[in-house]
């Protein structure tokens, strides 16, 4: 797909098969020998494992059905590892077979360990997995119960949802840390940031507005040097400490990233990239790139989902 043209989602609902050698959501996840694993994926986010070849593809056939009936998403994602010696930020997609639930999740996990690098991976697909069923605050509230129950790492997240007609038909978006969700308005070219930041610098930032009114670059210089000092976490968040907001619909396209990308690119060349490159990965992928041409050293994470605008017919299944 040509990045400069406008976006032509034909046959969405595009499976593919194929052998499995781990669990297709948690990579670190071992299969038990003995079947045939295999793998059934769509371009949408659908992904399931089955014990045999043949029954993936039944799997595949399944979806694509009945998922043509109900709102679809294409996601896009991207990771670079920047300077670190490990990758310790994660996404996380879920989508029901039937195509009726969805939620994505992206996190940041705190350090450069095996420890931070799991706590992201494993918080972001149960975040995404819960929250297609229980709204973003409950997807992220299921995270904290992974990290509460032993494990050493810590990570922030960011978790997005579809809000049903009946609740607005928008976005439900829940947050912990400095990672953000943006939401990109092709109509007036403007792309909106939806989280506000829990950092310490932020919080300079909110408390010492007034007294820096007439100095704004100061404490903007203030406030920058502490931007990195996050004030919640999976590990520790509450009800009361996660950050959620929802839109009204029409859902427009939806950006989420780690801070190795938000905090390098500035905000024109998030909204440009956005705005020009209408495939969902190609979009997330010149979004890392573009962190470390601006000097990014740090784990980079990029999530585009892009709704569909109208239902697509699905292929003729035998």
């Amino acid at each position: 797909m040509h990045p400069h043209l406008p976006p032509v989602f034909d046959n969405v609902h595009r499976t593919s098969t194929y052998a499995a050698g781990h669990h297709p959501v948690w990579p670190y996840a071992p299969l038990p020998p003995g079947p045939c694993w295999t793998h059934a994926t769509c371009r949408c986010g659908w992904t399931e494992i089955a014990e045999s070849h043949s029954d993936a593809r039944a799997l595949a056939r399944h979806h694509r059905r009945y998922a043509a009936e109900h709102p679809t998403y294409l996601p896009g994602t991207a990771l670079r590892i920047g300077g670190r010696s490990h990758q310790a930020d994660a996404t996380g997609t879920h989508m029901s077979i039937t195509g009726a639930r969805h939620g994505w999740a992206l996190a940041d996990g705190i350090g450069d360990t095996t420890s931070a690098a799991y706590a992201a991976g494993s918080t972001a697909a149960l975040a995404s997995c819960v929250a297609s069923d229980r709204g973003a605050v409950g997807g992220l509230l299921a995270a904290t119960g992974i990290l509460a129950g032993g494990l050493t790492g810590d990570t922030v997240m960011v978790v997005a949802t579809p809000l049903p007609p009946a609740h607005g038909d928008g976005w439900d978006i829940a947050w912990v840390g400095d990672c953000r969700a943006y939401e990109y308005d092709p109509d007036t070219d403007i792309l909106t940031q939806l989280t506000v930041d829990h950092t310490y610098g932020q919080q300079l930032r909110d408390t010492l507005a007034e007294r820096y009114r007439d100095r704004p670059q100061v404490l903007e210089d203030l406030a920058a040097g502490q931007d990195h000092v996050v004030t919640s976490s999976v590990a520790t968040a509450t009800l009361a400490d996660i950050g959620h907001v929802t839109t009204t619909g029409p859902r427009r396209r939806l950006l989420l990233t780690s801070d190795g990308v938000h905090q390098y690119v500035p905000h024109a060349s998030l909204a440009r990239a956005v705005r020009t490159f209408s495939d969902p990965a190609a979009c997330a992928n010149r979004l890392t790139l573009a962190a470390r041409y601006f000097g990014g050293t740090d784990n980079a994470a990029a999530m585009v989902i892009h709704p569909v605008p109208a239902p697509i017919a699905a292929e003729l299944v035998p």
